[in-house]
């Protein structure tokens, strides 16, 4: 089967990316001929993509309101489906599929719908929201992250065969030693943003702080909210206890030296750093956001808090800073929960959903 992935921008640090190379990887690796189309970016990447996907770059420039790029975005993606000739295009992110209305019936290739978000969440722009009702007329399929969110787009759209949850797998990043019980670290990574909540986190760690004064908190990660994040921090009197790490391509090491594992989002689709926690043992607490950490949190491996809820978040974390044997035992539960979300049993799942779309197409066995 030849397929094409379309994203936004390859080169990107994102967990979009990063799955998108993960799934790409494992269609490879069962045999199809995979191809990722990088529209406004460079067709390079920073995360593990397997040698046999190919890889292409479309040069284009980002809408930003404009009809005369808004058409150029629409007439270059036409002009990548039909010289490709692929069986299946899969788009990743549903706001792609408002730039495929005009074609989109008239083109040989099968087109999918990745969504990344939960059906709550526009971020502000008008073009997802387009592109999503564009996908309810126009996809094949649609691919969502949770059952949850499926459920949602079937009672919203009217919709009921055309969407299926396939859940986001878990980052192949490499792992040395378990997470060690003499860490005192706790740790959280994420964009620098709203969505993420590290102002409630701040908020809780005040209060863990004045209880562990021994406990460290380190952030992972970048965006428009650093600076204000810093100086709640040195408000809050937490210069001493909080870390501003910054973005890392070593990721993992701040997986292996932390005992455990706090996310505050105030939304997610299916948030990556919380699969990655848990592939690395990590005992989570985390808001139970309206999708995702539920999914991923399941058979005791995580604690689950209210949104916004700094009290409990602080609560929650100290419960569990001063139970080391619960924390040995959520770390066995983690990592097998993690085992749900391997890439090649989620490759598997989309083998099935391209094969149903593609009549005669047949399901490769995984390469060894």
């Amino acid at each position: 089967m030849k397929i094409l992935f379309i994203v936004g921008n390859l080169s990107s640090d994102g967990g979009t990316e990063r799955v998108t190379c993960e799934i790409a990887s494992g269609l490879a690796r069962a045999g199809h001929d995979v191809t990722i189309a990088s529209l406004f970016g460079p067709a390079t990447t920073s995360f593990h993509l397997d040698d046999a996907v190919m890889t292409s770059e479309l040069k284009l420039k980002e809408a930003r309101g404009g009809v005369r790029r808004f058409m150029g975005i629409s007439s270059g993606l036409l002009a990548k489906v039909r010289r490709h000739q692929a069986d299946a295009v899969i788009l990743v992110d549903s706001i792609l599929f408002a730039f495929c209305a005009s074609w989109a019936p008239f083109v040989r290739s099968r087109l999918v719908c990745w969504e990344h978000f939960n059906l709550g969440t526009h971020h502000g722009s008008h073009l997802r929201t387009v592109g999503r009702s564009t996908a309810v007329r126009l996809a094949d399929a649609i691919v969502v992250l949770t059952e949850r969110d499926a459920t949602a787009w079937r009672a919203r759209y009217g919709i009921t065969d055309k969407v299926q949850a396939i859940w986001n797998p878990v980052p192949r990043i490499p792992q040395e030693d378990a997470p060690t019980q003499a860490s005192r670290t706790v740790l959280a990574v994420g964009r620098l943003t709203e969505q993420k909540g590290f102002d409630v986190l701040l908020e809780a760690w005040a209060r863990v702080a004045r209880q562990h004064p021994d406990w460290r908190l380190r952030i992972v990660g970048w965006g428009e909210d650093e600076n204000a994040l810093k100086a709640q921090a040195w408000t809050l009197g937490l210069s001493e206890s909080v870390v501003f790490v910054g973005r890392t391509s070593r990721v993992e090491e701040e997986y292996q030296r932390a005992a455990l594992f706090a996310m505050s989002s105030r939304w997610e689709g299916l948030p990556m750093t919380l699969l990655e926690a848990q592939s690395f043992g990590l005992p989570v607490v985390s808001t139970n956001c309206e999708t995702g950490p539920a999914e991923i949190l399941q058979g005791g491996s995580g604690v689950l808090v209210d949104v916004e809820d700094a009290a409990a978040l602080a609560r929650e974390l100290c419960l569990l800073i001063e139970d080391a044997p619960r924390r040995q035992q959520m770390s066995l539960l983690a990592r097998e929960n993690a085992a749900r979300f391997d890439a090649d049993v989620l490759c598997d799942e989309w083998q099935q959903l391209l094969a149903r779309m593609l009549p005669g197409e047949r399901v490769l066995d995984k390469a060894s």
